[in-house]
């Protein structure tokens, strides 16, 4: 199996080796040229093409169900207390199950499981519409937090293969990190359009009328999953350990890494977005200040995903791995110390902007490190410590700024992350100055 040296660690290509046209006779495939320039080389592969179309009017709809189920608990509950359970509903079922949907997505086919995902979740939806209708039985919020936690399972199983899913569609693996970054691009696009229709339709039809789009709007992503044409891999019905994927995270010094600083960044500083109506009000806004905040954070979001995009190639991904982190950890300790609101925005539009060049860049680090047969179970492993960390420090920044205040918390977590990013790039570097490889053997196939 060909090796390829990753961040000082010799690692395995997914990708076998092309066979000698001058051996292989006529019949040799013809090599593809190298990839133009741009940002949109990933969205010339017919299949990622289909997939991106049907993901952005898809995520646009989850987006409309995200608002309007919040509105809906709180107009029902008028609790606080009520929107974090229903917000954890969904997310206990995601951490629970997620290794289980990355051994299945190594074991079956990925398109089949994404389809049955996709259809699960669009039924679920539609029992969302019809109870907000009362038409059957009055809508309590017990209904949604059950319903949230269905669908938080359902989506323990759709990540991993969807992330699995992307490398298969894009037949060039050059390609993978512009794929990726789209990807992130699709997902900022839909997180404004979403709420934007969300505030329309609720105001004229109410919440049943969101949910409702949103179920229609499964049918796109539906559609596209099957007109998606991929080959038939030989993929292997033995049983597989869903405890591999921990296996090859920790055998290889470079993914390891890759993870750590995943968990950490989603511990620390993804989860100061749970302090953003607070940060608002402390420069004297209410909501209109929040959603500008929101707004100008998706904003450095969209762009640094329209620049990894672009340029994400041509940068040595290392360096885009750990410089991204010292630009968002600097960006909030800025933002810490901010005298101004326009200041503090500053601030939240480069955070935005460098945690999706860290998030595009770590994601598609993983992708490129991990064999094919391991790829749904290593990125269920990368899912779960994002969807697991981020809650958990969403409970740890809210009890640090109950008592510290919200500016001092913002601080003391960009600094103690900018400090464990200075610790594993240096580490990353002493492998590198001494030449080491990984003296972790992979596991044996």
């Amino acid at each position: 199996m060909k090796r390829e040296a990753v961040d000082g660690a010799a690692v395995p290509s997914s990708v076998a080796p092309e066979p000698d046209a001058r051996s292989a006779g006529a019949s040799a495939p013809v090599p593809r040229p190298e990839p133009p320039a741009g940002p949109l080389y990933a969205l010339t592969f017919r299949n990622f093409r289909l997939f991106a179309a049907g993901q952005l009017v898809s995520l646009a709809g989850t987006w409309m169900q995200m608002v309007a189920q919040q509105w809906l608990v709180f107009e029902l509950t008028k609790s606080a207390v009520w929107l974090g359970i229903v917000t954890g509903a969904g997310a206990l079922p995601t951490v629970a199950f997620s290794l289980l949907g990355g051994q299945v997505a190594d074991r079956y086919p990925r398109r089949t499981i994404l389809i049955v995902t996709q259809v699960a979740a669009m039924l679920l939806a539609v029992v969302l519409a019809v109870l907000a209708s009362g038409r059957w039985v009055p809508i309590q919020a017990w209904h949604i937090a059950a319903l949230a936690a269905l669908a938080g399972g359902v989506n323990a199983f759709n990540m991993p293969a969807q992330q699995a899913f992307v490398p298969e569609m894009v037949e060039d693996r050059k390609a993978l990190g512009n794929a990726i970054a789209l990807n992130s691009i699709l997902f900022n696009i839909a997180r404004f359009v979403g709420p934007v229709a969300a505030g329309l339709v609720l105001v004229r039809f109410g919440a049943a009328a969101c949910f409702g789009l949103n179920a229609a709007s499964y049918l796109a992503v539906i559609a596209s999953l099957a007109l998606i044409r991929v080959p038939h891999g030989e993929r292997s019905l033995r049983e597989r350990s869903v405890w591999e994927g921990f296996r090859f995270i920790w055998r290889l010094r470079s993914v390891f890494r890759t993870v750590t600083l995943m968990g950490t960044a989603s511990l620390l500083i993804w989860s100061i977005s749970t302090l953003y109506p607070v940060i608002a009000a402390h420069f004297g806004h209410g909501a209109g200040g929040y959603t500008t905040i929101m707004a100008v954070n998706g904003v450095g979001a969209a762009i640094g995903g329209v620049l990894v995009a672009t340029f994400g190639e041509r940068i040595e991904r290392r360096w885009l791995v750990y410089g991204a982190p010292v630009l968002f950890c600097a960006a909030f300790v800025g933002l810490s110390v901010a005298t101004s609101f326009v200041a503090a925005l500053v601030g939240l539009f480069v955070a935005g902007f460098a945690l999706v060049v860290f998030g595009v860049s770590a994601q598609t680090k993983v992708q490129q490190d991990v064999t094919d047969e391991l790829r749904g179970r290593v990125m269920a492993v990368y899912s779960l410590v994002f969807s697991a960390m981020m809650p958990l420090g969403g409970l740890l920044v809210g009890f640090l700024a109950e008592r510290l205040g919200a500016m001092t918390t913002v601080r003391l977590n960009g600094v103690v992350c900018l400090l464990a990013t200075a610790a594993l790039f240096a580490w990353s570097q002493r492998d590198r100055s001494q030449g080491r490889q990984d003296d972790r053997a992979l596991p044996s196939r």
